[in-house]
């Protein structure tokens, strides 16, 4: 087989190790959702994909060689040195016609905004073509993807929130159960406070992390028509309120770059989180005892986000059609498959291989195929980043000056800023 020239920038080669891995796996899935057939083209066509350097580079590398060998189609990798720098510098090769042909990102990034503004394609017509089984996925992470009935990616790996519980900070506090409504979470935030001096909760102040708040709440942004609703108006008020008595505080008020350090480090005693923090405690605090579960909801129950990547197509791609080849390739089962044998450190988001990965991995035991097929969905609004920015920053101004301002009045401002 002919080797890709590829224009590498900060992506690292793929190791012998993880070519040999990719190997050991490539004869396909389980037999339960069939790999991609499509016959190898006669002349090589250029697709380019953007992506943010990290964990994922050598399974990636891995997977342009298939693309290579099984369609003959070359794979210029664009790579971003970080995922910020690809969600900052998008926006202006979107607007330049210069964005990669295919975009493998979050939806927690501002995928909707994008959607509307018609700089990324919906291509259900494309994956119908393909034969690309969205079934194979949980619900919840397909309905991530789409906008207005319209499918904007095809996932590849899979992300949800959760509770981080430090089981040595609270069993020093007198706990000796974990929370289960927000309720309880907030009486048991002020126990580790007052027992122990550290902070209850830990919060990484950006838009994803209070947006898990607002929805354990049962509230949500619905892309902007329900930014000021009664639920979102009592979470932030509740987490504000927590923040006055030190039973939580923000990353940087501990001393920590984000709320995992926080959490190792034993300075407080819960934080939302997810999957990612299984090989961090593993690497970076492996005695200290945790627990990762849903999110105790208002009611009781406990509640997840289910979002993740996925690959999306520009709308400027010149070959559209190629490109979702490509990208039936780089989802298909051999590809999910090899997220779990390469330990790339994710999910995978076909149903069939997260349970793989749940074997696997004892700490992720509480999310069932069920928990994530129902899991709620990011729903920003459409001006994401602004929103975004406008929500941390009143959130601060609330923390900062209790009495001055409320809960409802910095929401009512934003929904008549950012709502529909």
């Amino acid at each position: 087989m002919h080797r890709i020239m590829r224009r590498r920038g900060a992506l690292a080669v793929a190791t012998a190790a993880s070519v040999a891995a990719l190997a050991a796996c490539s004869g396909g899935g389980s037999g339960e959702v069939e790999d991609s057939a499509t016959p190898a083209a006669e002349e090589t066509t250029e697709i380019t994909v953007g992506y943010a350097a990290g964990s994922l580079d050598a399974y990636l590398e891995a997977m342009f060689d298939r693309v290579e060998s099984e369609l003959g189609v070359t794979v210029t990798p664009v790579v971003y040195p970080t995922y910020d720098d690809q969600l900052n510098q998008l926006p202006n090769q979107f607007a330049a016609q210069t964005a990669p042909d295919i975009i493998l990102w979050d939806n927690a990034a501002p995928v909707a905004q994008y959607a509307t503004e018609g700089v990324i394609q919906p291509i259900d017509g494309l994956v119908a073509d393909a034969g690309v089984d969205l079934g194979a996925y949980p619900q919840a992470l397909v309905d991530g993807w789409t906008i207005d009935g319209g499918l904007y990616a095809v996932p590849s790996y899979l992300q949800n929130s959760a509770m981080i519980f430090n089981l040595d900070v609270l069993s020093a506090a007198g706990v000796a159960d974990v929370p289960t409504s927000v309720e309880e979470l907030g009486r048991v935030a002020q126990q580790v406070k007052d027992e122990t001096g550290n902070a209850g909760i830990v919060v990484l102040e950006n838009l994803f992390h209070l947006t898990q708040y607002v929805l354990a709440f049962g509230g949500g942004w619905d892309y902007g028509r329900t930014i000021d609703s009664a639920e979102n108006v009592e979470a932030l008020q509740w987490l504000a309120d927590l923040y006055g008595t030190g039973a939580a505080a923000s990353a940087q008020q501990l001393g920590a770059t984000w709320d995992g350090e926080a959490i190792a480090a034993g300075t407080a005693a819960m934080s939302d989180g997810g999957p990612w923090y299984v090989g961090f405690m593993a690497g970076s605090a492996p005695d200290v005892k945790y627990e990762m579960l849903p999110i105790p909801g208002a009611d009781g129950s406990g509640v997840v986000t289910t979002y993740g990547g996925g690959f999306s197509i520009n709308a400027q791609a010149t070959d559209p059609q190629t490109a979702m080849d490509v990208v039936k390739v780089l989802t298909d089962a051999t590809a999910q498959e090899a997220i779990v044998s390469m330990e790339v450190g994710f999910v995978p988001a076909m149903t069939q291989f997260a349970a793989d990965y749940r074997g696997a991995t004892p700490q992720y035991a509480a999310f069932t195929d069920e928990v994530l097929g129902s899991g709620r969905t990011l729903d920003y609004p459409l001006q994401t980043a602004e929103f975004g920015n406008a929500l941390v920053s009143g959130f601060q101004a609330l923390v900062a000056n209790p009495g001055s301002t409320t809960a409802a009045e910095l929401l009512a401002d934003l929904q008549e800023q950012f709502g529909q």
